[in-house]
This record gives structure tokens, sequence and C-alpha cells, in this order.
């Protein structure tokens, strides 16, 4: 019996052996683990950066930009309107010079629109400060 219950015992201890690894594989796991869950919180931390990055770019540089291309169409067109008006009326200029100069400003006002239309827009106040409203998708 005493080898029978050894024989057991040897049987029963390498079960247990295979069952459970030993402390050494679970601490190095352990530590695998915490350097993956580090690298994750890294890139999450970087994720995020970028997120914030884009917000800025699409609630503050593409509004400025719009304002800018707004106003650079508005102005154009406001001196087309002003030198096809002196061409009709006093023969100033040419009309063939100033009719094509006015057809090609309607290419950035519609691009104007485009983004407005897509980003937010811009509300021009005589009696204030120009206020965008942003497009909610």
């Amino acid at each position: 019996m005493t080898e029978r219950q050894s024989t057991t015992k040897a049987h029963l201890l390498a079960t247990m052996q295979a069952l459970s690894p030993p402390l050494e594989k679970l601490m190095t796991e352990r530590v695998a683990l915490r350097a993956e869950i580090r690298s994750a919180q890294s890139a999450l931390a970087e994720t995020e950066k970028q997120i914030v990055h884009l917000k800025q770019v699409r609630d503050v540089r593409i509004p400025r930009y719009i304002a800018v291309a707004k106003t650079a169409a508005l102005i154009a067109t406001i001196i087309a309107l002003v030198a096809l008006t002196l061409s009709l009326f006093t023969g100033l200029f040419e009309i063939k010079i100033v009719a094509p100069l006015f057809a090609s400003l309607l290419i950035p006002l519609w691009l104007v629109d485009f983004a407005e239309r897509n980003f937010g827009r811009w509300h021009l106040h005589l009696d204030r400060a120009p206020t965008f409203a942003h497009q909610n998708n």
C-alpha cells in the first residue's frame, strides 16, 4: 500500500502541477499584462490628443478660413459690381473685361456657400460682430 500511496501521490502532484502553473509563469504573465495595459493607455492618450486637435481644427480653424474666404469673395464681388456699373453707365471700362471677371467670381462664392453648408454658416451683422453657427450633421 505504501507504493500505491506514493504512486497516487506522485500522480496527484503531477496533475496539480499540470493544472496550476508555477508562480514564475504567473508573475511573467502579470508583468506582460501590465505592459500591455500601459501601452494601451498611452495609445488611448495619444488618440485623445488627436481628437482634441481635430475638434480644434473643426471648431476654430475651418470657420476662420471660411470667414477669410467669404470676406475676400464678397469684397471681390462688390468691386466687380462697381466696375460693371461704371462700365455700363460711364463707359470707363470695356464690358468685355468686366463681364468675365464678374462671372469668374461666381465660383468662389459657390465654394464659400458649399463650405458653409458643410461646416456652418457665418452671419454678418451691421451693428455687431459676425457670428458662426455650426452645422450639426
